[in-house]
């Protein structure tokens, strides 16, 4: 064995061959029960008529704030969540792979819950990560020279956009297995080993400068809050390529992002995907159109304006007087598109202002984002794309990327939070910790998320729930003036031993309305 590919390709070989006596060893019996299979069959019924219903409903019959977003029931009734603790879930997955059984659980993903799904996303991920760790070591070897178990990506604060660009452009034109490695992050001219702090702060800073209104590739609706893809924006495409790959690593590193991507570019972005080398899941996940209850998730007052069109009981033509054009401003300048050939000399009648008002959605929500969402979408899938990701729904996929907007359960953070530099054995019996947890306890819910996002830079919780979010304090020294202080790339907080109750509040809630110039690292 003299190159590394002979080498790669035997121990392959050897692991393959102890992972299938371990599988012979440990045969999956429930996939051979009738009864299992049936059951499955079943439920994949109640899952399609539980999606079908709502689509048969007509336009307008969801409104914008539906709780289970479009479906009866919510998708988490379907889930059967004793997998979550048991040890099937990951033997499943591999065995729906490499399709040795004839019933897996991954065949019908609604039975898996958020929690199962990311559990075998990890799975995969850590799977992927020691394969190229492991190749690396080899080649390493073998080749005399120094390769890194790890994507190292360098960057300069100042240049934090073109940097990140040009490296992983540099990468997946040359080596693309690389972005599948452990990502660590150095910060060119400073000290410092990454050991997922460093790795955080680079998530952040760079998608509060991509998304930041100012420069101009997403456009920001003040009612909804969401933002979409700017179709005249002046940057090229390798910019939204770019994107598209920071989603992806969050994923693949388990980062959730503040990113206010509305909830139906998750299903535009999911199918699109590209096919995967797994069996099919029996539930077919269907192409995706957009319609009028998409576009008012992202702009709530268009859409009501259309929704007003379409419930007209006058004369169409006579009282809109408008063609089969969307006027669409292009900073400052105003132009009318064809909708379809001859838009501009087609009046929008009674007869086809159904055909006018999906013409108008499909230009916005999809063609005029043509150039935009396509790169976007070939930068996610080149480091996202997988069997495990198969797995998930949109709903499931924005919970992965944003977290959970569910209410907070600041008891759950408190029974998981860690202490640092108390000098005690019990430091949550420390008067200021103890102010501390009752204060984030009794506030508005606004309030608590506003300090959540002071100390993790996120007012969301992870998609798994807030037990899973390790809230840090640490002791900054005695009593002092001075505000706390975020290191948001840890999720901890420092406090000082404030002298009383009132202080602490005071010093807090100013610390986290001012987050911006004060304190937050």
């Amino acid at each position: 064995m003299n190159t590394p590919a002979e080498l790669h390709a035997a121990i392959n070989g050897i692991n393959q061959n102890k992972q299938t006596k371990k599988k012979e060893e440990e045969p999956m019996t429930y996939g051979d029960d009738w009864q299992v299979r049936a059951a499955g069959r079943v439920m994949a019924l109640l899952f399609t008529a539980n999606n079908a219903d709502v689509a048969r409903r007509p336009a307008g019959a969801l409104g914008h704030e539906s709780s289970h977003r479009g479906h009866m029931i919510p998708i988490s009734s379907f889930y059967n969540t004793r997998l979550d603790y048991s040890n099937l879930v990951v033997p499943d997955f591999e065995a729906w792979e490499s399709k040795t059984s004839k019933f897996s659980f991954c065949q019908y993903p609604f039975f898996l819950s958020i929690g199962a799904k990311i559990q075998i996303l990890e799975h995969d991920a850590r799977r992927q990560m020691e394969v190229k760790a492991r190749e690396a070591f080899f080649n390493s070897i073998l080749s005399r020279k120094a390769v890194s178990q790890y994507f190292v990506l360098k960057v300069r604060r100042d240049c934090l956009v073109e940097d990140s660009l040009q490296r992983v452009g540099e990468v997946l034109g040359s080596t693309p297995e690389e972005m599948k490695k452990g990502l660590r992050i150095g910060f060119i001219g400073e000290e410092g080993v990454d050991a997922g702090g460093l790795r955080k702060e680079w998530f952040l800073l760079l998608v509060r400068e991509v998304f930041d209104p100012y420069h101009g590739l997403f456009i920001y609706d003040e009612d909804s809050q969401y933002c979409y893809f700017n179709p005249y924006c002046f940057e090229s495409s390798e910019q939204f390529f770019l994107v598209g790959v920071v989603l992806g690593l969050a994923i693949y590193n388990s980062i959730i992002l503040d990113i206010a991507l509305p909830p139906f570019a998750f299903k535009k972005l999911l199918a699109a995907a590209p096919q995967t080398s797994a069996p099919q899941p029996l539930t077919t996940r269907p192409t995706y159109k957009c319609s009028l209850d998409d576009l008012a998730e992202y702009r709530p007052v268009l859409a009501r304006g259309l929704r007003r069109l379409l419930e007209f009981e006058g004369d169409v033509a006579e009282t809109f007087c408008h063609n089969f054009v969307a006027d669409v401003d292009r900073y400052g300048e105003v132009k009318s598109i064809p909708l379809c050939p001859g838009g501009e000399k087609k009046p929008v009648t009674n007869a086809n202002r159904r055909e006018f008002v999906d013409l108008y959605v499909h230009y916005h929500l999809d063609t005029a984002v043509t150039r935009q969402f396509e790169p976007f979408r070939r930068g996610f899938f080149s480091v996202c794309g997988g069997n495990a990701l198969s797995l998930f729904r949109p709903e499931e996929i924005e919970l992965l990327v944003r977290g959970s907007d569910e209410p907070l359960d600041v008891k759950s953070l408190r029974a998981v939070a860690t202490y640092l530099n108390w000098q005690t054995t019990k430091p949550e019996s420390v008067p200021v910790v103890q102010w501390f947890w009752e204060y984030f306890e009794r506030t508005k819910p606004d309030a608590q998320r506003r300090l959540l996002s002071f100390i993790t830079s996120s007012d969301r919780i992870p998609a798994v729930g807030a037990t899973s979010l390790n809230i840090q304090l640490a002791c900054l020294g005695d009593d002092s003036s001075r505000f706390p202080i975020a290191h948001t790339c840890f999720n901890r907080l420092g406090l000082y031993r404030y002298a009383t109750r009132e202080k602490l509040e005071r010093l807090l809630s100013e610390a986290v309305l001012n987050s911006e110039g004060f304190g937050l690292k």
